[in-house]
């Protein structure tokens, strides 16, 4: 009799510890998962793109920086736990450098006023609305991730839109590969957004 209490104590703390564990294990995820500091949420943008952050925020599970790029300010969201990109778009564009003022005609020898010849001052000839190449497109996507583009390109024209090109692009990163859809303006070469495919 004895013997039959001793199985059944021995079954029942065997069954306790081993639904302690189950739940420690899944239904716990925050105690075995450790999340990214904002300090390495930073590090991971700046390493991925070169740029000055603005500001970062933390959300319940993902970071969200605001960075100034050579191009303009982009949002890129960042998961907390994985330190994977999520997502990157663009805010603003760039801040335009101030315009110098033209010089003044000089007067020449027979009085007449002449403009200066100097190419910084000359006005540029206005440009026209002229789509980028598709391979233009591709070397843009291409470097604004640091990956390798596909071969193609596809050129959307919404209405009461300007165009713009998706370029699937991959990203070799050791043991995972990721890829990346980037939306490239088709009139001026800028990334509008970068959309990572899980």
């Amino acid at each position: 009799m004895k013997t039959k209490k001793w199985v059944w104590v021995s079954g029942a703390i065997l069954l306790v510890s081993l639904l302690l564990i189950v739940w420690f294990q899944w239904l716990s995820p925050s105690i075995s998962a450790q999340e990214l500091s904002e300090e390495e949420a930073n590090a991971v943008a700046i390493d991925q793109y070169a740029g000055d952050i603005i500001r970062t925020t933390k959300t319940h599970d993902e970071y969200q920086i605001e960075m100034q790029l050579e191009n303009g300010i982009y949002n890129i969201k960042i998961d907390a736990k994985s330190g994977n990109i999520l997502s990157l778009k663009q805010l603003g564009k760039p801040k335009e450098q101030p315009v110098e003022p033209k010089e003044p005609p000089t007067n020449t020898e027979d009085g007449s006023q002449s403009e200066s010849n100097d190419p910084k001052t000359q006005d540029p000839a206005p440009k026209e609305n002229t789509v980028i190449t598709e391979q233009e497109a591709l070397d843009i996507a291409a470097k604004h991730v640091n990956g390798l583009a596909d071969d193609d390109a596809e050129l959307h024209q919404p209405p009461d839109q300007a165009p713009y090109y998706l370029v699937e692009v991959e990203i070799e990163n050791g043991e995972e590969d990721r890829e990346a859809i980037v939306q490239v303006d088709a009139y001026t070469g800028e990334v509008k957004s970068v959309n990572w495919e899980d």
